[in-house]
């Protein structure tokens, strides 16, 4: 719990950054788009507007102007958004995980004195794509929250609304970049990890595990990266349709200018929620380095 509390504010700063680009790649395939189709204030009641949609766009530069900025426009506690739904993906994430992970190696039949660096990736695989699947409606809220600050009067609209229109398949929203990260995350890591461990010949205790996980995690998360930005880009999306727009609008007037970039290219049948596709829309609107927003 107290680790979760210390790393919380890096996990906001890394979604705002990866949310920074996305919204950024939306405006752009917007602006190319021959047909784009969005919402106009003229259909919109007078009496209506979409607060959660409207607040102010806060241009990031890096991970300290990040804090500054979110600490400035939405107060210090704002670093901690999304506390309840990471607890709930934090949790039986490593229960599930773990539990699966050392009963897949025994199934497997992993022998520690004659290893085969194979059987973790093996295992390592299928027991991540079973504990993300098991929490993926969570994971959803919370890069939701994460990504701008959503009233949970509005969140609850925004969910509810969501389902009635989609469906409870809207709640596992991103789950397939989610898996192409996680799944190749597992691979290195165990690999890694096993191989640093049984390998290095050092007697491992609480220090050289720490650094043989160190080690192991960020080669894997530097790889994985861009999937963690597709995954963000899939997910921010929740709410974004116009149906579900226009049914958690609350009392004010809305601004065409503000509308447009979030709603456009959701509406655009021609536009691809694939993986890959949106890799590559990435690649031509920000370059290759966006692809590792928020690292």
């Amino acid at each position: 719990m107290g680790a979760l509390e210390k790393v919380k504010p890096f996990d906001v700063v890394k979604v705002r950054l990866q949310s920074q680009t996305s919204n950024a790649v939306r405006q752009i395939s917007t602006k190319s788009s021959h047909s784009p189709q969005s919402i106009s204030t003229t259909s919109l009641p007078s009496t209506t507007a979409c607060r959660h949609y409207l607040t102010k766009q806060i241009h990031y530069n890096g991970t300290y102007d990040t804090f500054i900025k979110v600490i400035r426009s939405e107060g210090l506690l704002s670093l901690w958004s999304g506390i309840t739904p990471a607890l709930c993906v934090s949790i039986p994430t490593v229960v599930i995980y773990f539990t699966s992970y050392m009963k897949a190696k025994e199934l497997l039949g992993y022998n520690e004195n004659q290893p085969n660096p194979i059987l973790p990736v093996i295992a390592g695989a299928c027991s991540r794509i079973f504990a993300v699947t098991s929490v993926s409606p969570f994971e959803l809220i919370r890069t939701k929250v994460q990504s701008e600050k959503v009233p949970f009067k509005q969140l609850y609209r925004i969910i509810t609304t969501s389902v009635s229109e989609d469906g409870l398949r809207i709640l596992w929203k991103g789950l397939l970049p989610t898996i192409w990260r996680d799944i190749p995350f597992s691979m290195i890591y165990w690999f890694n990890y096993e191989s640093l461990r049984v390998r290095s010949g050092i007697k491992m205790n609480s220090y050289w595990t720490f650094v043989c996980g160190a080690v192991a995690g960020s080669i894997a998360a530097t790889i994985t990266t861009p999937f963690d930005v597709v995954k963000t880009y899939r997910q921010i999306e929740l709410g974004h349709n116009s149906k579900t727009f226009q049914n958690v609008c609350i009392n004010g007037r809305a601004n065409e200018a503000l509308i447009k970039p979030i709603t456009a290219t959701t509406n655009n049948g021609a536009t691809s929620t694939q993986t890959i596709d949106i890799l590559i829309r990435i690649i031509k609107a920000q370059g290759v380095g966006a692809l590792w927003s928020g690292k």
